[in-house]
């Protein structure tokens, strides 16, 4: 595996809507879901969970072929991607294009009698699911994850490619991919004690190959103190004048980690205003932004008082306890999410829906929140957790899709 992804620039990948699945046949068994897939697990171990896959109906689309889209699709590359014989690793994009037609010629190939016409039949689809039940080569399947990975990491999408080196690496643990989650998150900003901590862990094996570029993001990260107050001041007014260049190019992240670094070298009432500033304006991260502009209020006579409480009052939810009018309240900030999601800004899209959720307490706010964290990337287990909790509502409205993304995010780590 390479160590590192390249930088450069790359095509966004087009996102199809999700179509839903057809129904079983009357009176056949229903479909294996993941949720009672997972339940089998915890409870009978994999073994026969595995067994269950192998016995349960094929549910799928009587061809897929070039041009098909929707769930099917998402399964397929999704499933073609969790085996070690097919060696291309696949966008989970929902759209059979000639790269997912060549992964489903490799397997093919690998099981004859199947012929190679690069088109799912009833016969293609269940070897597909058989073979799911096998044992698989986990550095194989690690490579192709770091492989898409590296792709993210390219477009820019860094919190993706974190995303997919972590799932690379919990499948294979090789000190090469802390490096790479370190490099993603650094790239990522905000992120800067995590990142970090990877450096460091990385350094620590043997022998790091990129021991010097891992000292230098390091170097670049940390800050210590010299004890010396106007040399420590002036450090700190270099990072803080980094912060506000960054601030004004509209990267928050950064600017949030260069006015952090500079309250660690002058402790400035200040900087805690510019750090929720940056946190606000980088959106998805609500609560730290509240709890640094109350620390700032709390400060001996903040200048910038009035700004304060107004993002503040812009941030926080108050319901009334009357439900007609909290649920007016709600309304408008899902309606205010819902444009700022189709404008892919994801980040505070999800600060409105949990906004909505504060005011209306409805399941689809669970899956409107999963959704707009896991486009936002970078943060899996968060979004695992809102897509568990949407699907023990009972809401029943998204369950499929939660249930695929659920396990497209366990599987992979990340879900563009």
């Amino acid at each position: 595996m390479r160590e590192h992804a390249a930088e450069g620039p790359a095509p966004e990948s087009t996102e199809e809507p999700l179509a839903l699945a057809p129904r079983a046949a009357p009176g056949s068994a229903p479909p294996l879901t993941v949720q009672g897939l997972l339940g089998i697990q915890r409870h009978a171990g994999n073994r026969a969970a595995a067994a269950l896959v192998a016995r349960a109906p094929v549910v799928t689309a009587d061809r897929l072929a070039i041009g098909a889209t929707g769930n099917q699709v998402t399964r397929l590359q999704m499933h073609l991607n969790l085996l070690d014989e097919v060696k291309t690793e696949l966008a989970v994009d929902a759209i059979f294009g000639p790269i997912t037609q060549g992964a489903v010629r490799q397997f093919q190939s690998a099981h004859p009698p199947l012929k190679p016409t690069g088109v799912v039949d009833g016969g293609t689809a269940a070897a597909i699911a058989e073979a799911l039940t096998e044992e698989q080569d986990q550095t194989d399947i690690a490579r192709k994850l770091f492989n898409l990975g590296a792709k993210a990491y390219e477009q820019g999408k860094y919190g993706h490619a974190y995303g997919f080196f972590t799932r690379a690496h919990e499948l294979a643990p090789r000190p090469a991919l802390l490096f790479s989650r370190a490099q993603a998150l650094r790239k990522l900003g905000g992120r800067r004690a995590e990142a970090i901590a990877l450096y460091e862990e990385y350094l620590a094996t043997d022998s790091p190959s990129r021991k010097a570029d891992a000292e230098s993001a390091l170097a670049e990260l940390k800050v210590t103190p010299t004890g010396d107050e106007a040399v420590d001041t002036a450090t700190a007014r270099g990072h803080f004048n980094k912060g506000a260049a960054y601030y004004e190019r509209g990267d928050y992240a950064h600017a949030s980690d260069e006015f952090e670094m500079s309250g660690e070298l002058a402790d400035r009432p200040a900087l805690l205003f510019s750090r929720a500033q940056a946190l606000r304006k980088l959106g998805g991260r609500r609560d730290e932004a509240i709890a640094l502009y109350e620390q700032y209020l709390a400060t001996d006579n903040p200048t910038r008082k009035a700004d304060a409480e107004s993002a503040l009052a812009e941030l926080r939810t108050n319901p009334t306890g009357e439900s007609d009018a909290d649920l007016a309240t709600g309304k408008a900030h899902f309606t205010k999410g819902a444009g700022l999601y189709e404008q892919r800004k994801f980040a505070h899209a999800y600060d409105q829906f949990t906004m909505a959720g504060e005011y209306a307490d409805r399941p689809a706010l669970l899956f409107s929140r999963a959704q707009a964290l896991r486009r936002l990337g970078g943060r899996t287990d968060e979004t695992i957790a809102l897509y568990e909790q949407y699907l023990a509502s009972g809401d029943g409205a998204r369950t499929e899709d939660a249930e695929l993304m659920l396990e497209l995010l366990r599987t992979h780590g990340a879900a563009p």
